[in-house]
């Protein structure tokens, strides 16, 4: 196990596309902290502190096709370049193959979660005046919420990412299920209970009412999905 999470620290450092991501959202943050928030958007939403930032963020699903993009790309040259293969070649269990890998891009995410809430809660800054205001030890419970569904999230396209069996094929299918996920069925869905504590929709709020069946949601949702890969994986050839 050491010597896959090694591996794929070594994988996660030279990820490009990772790091061409991670740009857009500083570049993003950057004009926020430029132009700030727009009058409109102020009288529409009611805003009026930094943490307003934090709350609209930290729930914002609206890069889910480019975490998708991120999982299958990086899962996916594991087949496409036969890396998968020589783990299994040289020693490692399957189970482990699809564990650190899992790991790996959940830390992807997570980053990338937290550059996009560091780029808004600046842009709000720039609004509303830099100020810890409204912060609490609340906001990191609901983070870790959302960790859980991201690492959720990642399980999911990991398994599809293994049926695809290629990177090509895996970035298509999961960036359509991502578009279709996190903003058709958001409309089709919006304000149903089972949509809003799944891991297309991260928590609505810090209370008890929104983590609490979302983590759960999540937690049953990687057992599931990590379980499902793991049995789909131990069955495929990727020996030849």
């Amino acid at each position: 196990m050491l010597n896959l999470l090694r591996i794929e620290g070594y994988k996660f450092r030279r990820f490009k596309p990772f790091y061409f991501c991670l740009a857009m959202l500083v570049i993003l943050g950057i004009v926020g902290a430029v132009r700030g928030l727009s009058q409109n958007y102020i009288n529409y939403y009611g805003i009026g502190i930094m943490h307003d930032g934090f709350v609209d963020s930290v729930q914002d699903c609206s890069f889910a096709f480019v975490i998708s993009m991120l999982i299958a790309w990086y899962t996916g040259l594991d087949f496409t370049n036969r890396t998968v293969h020589r783990s299994i070649v040289t020693g490692g269990k399957r189970w482990m193959v699809i564990a650190t890998r899992i790991m790996a891009t959940s830390l992807m995410t997570f980053i990338f979660h937290l550059f996009l809430i560091g780029s808004q809660i600046v842009t709000f800054g720039k609004t509303c005046g830099y100020s810890l205001e409204g912060f609490c030890r609340q906001d990191l419970v609901w983070l870790g919420v959302v960790a859980l569904q991201l690492i959720a999230e990642n399980a999911f396209y990991t398994l599809i990412t293994v049926i695809c069996g290629n990177v090509y094929t895996a970035l298509f299918a999961c960036v359509i299920i991502a578009a279709i996920g996190g903003n058709t069925l958001r409309n089709v869905f919006v304000g149903n209970t089972i949509y809003e504590h799944s891991f297309f929709c991260f928590a609505k709020s810090a209370s008890a009412s929104d983590l609490i069946p979302c983590a759960i949601c999540a937690i049953i949702a990687i057992i599931i999905f990590v379980g499902a890969t793991c049995i789909y994986f131990n069955k495929k050839d990727v020996l030849n």
